[in-house]
């Protein structure tokens, strides 16, 4: 076995000069920093024990030293255990045994932690990625088609969602003037709304009017009653109030149906209107008044499928509140969606400061309008709705209070 000792600047040329000379195969017995560099001990051939030994640092030999010492120890006490008598029989209390731990059903360990840190920052990166695009697009269209991003804009102001403010101005036709493209923008606007001739007051016959919590069914139902009530008299209109959530809500239909001397009827549940419609078959209206639900709650739309099983055909109608923000909206439409709605009621335009959100709802949905509301006034404060009515009120709020756009609001319309 031969040693050699080499001297080099740093590590890699050290071991680059011991390469060169002895070859990949060698053994490195020690190396440590020196004045000027560092310092290398090799060496190569067959293994020599005691010149390991002696080349190797003192604190590995030490190491060694101790490990042969615990080993001669345990053989020593390996050898005076065997030599010794074998102990008597002396009872003493053994621990009983540390039960077994249990396994727990399914895995026993798992990464959810991690993968839900993963998750969210993946959908936090993918949140990233789509407003950044949504941004080059919109940037893109604005330098493009400047007049229809002028379009968009004003749009926007009057409240009317992004994406159907794209999607109406891309059905116009390519024109360099802007009134003539706003008033063809409305035309297509309008060719997306639809609107029923007066159902309720009309025909009669049964009505329901279903919706969330505060959106003015109950004023509704009186205001249809009482406008029934004055052109055919108060003995062919009856309320059904169906409404044990609300802090009485029954009580205050009785009040109204007591002043106009309509019929009132309230049920605790769905299972007794089948017997209340059939009581009243001889009205000529008879207007359900729904309890309100939160789009998300599973009972909304398990009473709009429980009115459409009535034995006695129902027409139910969707009420909004034009005051709603258009996402509300859209959560509100979409719980109803796939139920057999027969069209939609707006109420409180006077407390809305745009009819745009709603607009864009009914545009979006196809849904039928039938009547619109404003006030408190009964029965006064109600109109079967028209397109013109709705497309007036909707140019006349948006000039009167023009909202201010940003433009992350116009990037929507570019979202993946």
């Amino acid at each position: 076995m031969k040693v050699r000792r080499y001297f080099a600047a740093n590590m890699r040329s050290a071991l680059e000069l011991v390469r060169q000379e002895q070859g990949p195969d060698v053994l490195i017995l020690s190396n440590r920093k020196v004045d000027g560099g560092v310092e290398l001990l090799t060496a190569v051939g067959e293994a020599d024990p005691e010149l390991i030994e002696k080349f190797t640092p003192r604190p590995a030999r030490e190491r060694r030293a101790e490990e042969r010492y615990d080993e001669r120890r345990d053989e020593a006490r390996h050898e005076s255990l065997a030599a010794a008598p074998a102990p008597r029989d002396v009872p003493r209390s053994v621990p009983p045994p540390a039960p077994a731990p249990t396994i727990p059903d399914g895995a026993l360990w798992t990464r959810q932690e991690t993968i839900d840190q993963m998750q969210r920052e993946l959908g936090a990166l993918k949140h990233l990625l789509e407003n950044q695009l949504s941004g080059l697009a919109w940037n893109d269209y604005s330098s493009r088609s400047p007049l229809a991003a002028r379009l968009m804009r004003a749009l926007a102001q009057y409240g009317i969602a992004p994406r159907l403010a794209r999607s109406v101005i891309a059905e116009t036709a390519a024109i360099g003037d802007f009134d003539e493209a706003w008033r063809q923008v409305i035309a297509a606007l309008r060719q997306r709304i639809t609107c029923l001739s007066d159902p309720v007051l009309r025909h009669g016959g049964h009505f329901a009017l279903c919706g969330p919590t505060g959106v003015g069914k109950t004023t509704l139902a009186s205001k249809l009653a009482g406008r029934y009530a004055l052109a055919r008299g108060s003995h062919t209109v009856a309320l059904v109030s169906t409404d044990e959530q609300r802090l009485g809500a029954h009580q205050q239909l009785r009040t109204f149906g007591r002043l106009v001397g309509i019929t009132v009827r309230s049920v605790r549940s769905f299972e007794e209107l089948p017997e209340q419609l059939a009581d009243l078959h001889d009205r000529e209206l008879v207007i359900i008044d729904m309890p309100g639900f939160a789009p998300t709650d599973p009972a909304f739309r398990q009473s709009l499928a429980t009115l459409y099983c009535l034995p006695t055909p129902v027409d139910t109608y969707l009420v909004m509140s034009a005051s709603t923000d258009h996402q509300s909206l859209e959560r509100i439409v979409g719980a109803a969606e796939g139920q057999a709605l027969a069209g939609c009621c707006i109420t409180k335009l006077d407390e809305a400061a745009t009819l745009g959100p709603a607009l864009s709802a009914i545009a979006e949905s196809r849904l039928p309008v039938a009547y619109l509301s404003q006030g408190q006034q009964v029965p006064d404060d109600v109109e079967a709705a028209t397109p013109a009515a709705l497309l007036e009120q909707f140019l006349t709020m948006g000039k009167a209070s023009p909202a201010s756009v940003e433009p992350a609001f116009m990037e929507q319309a570019f979202a993946i």
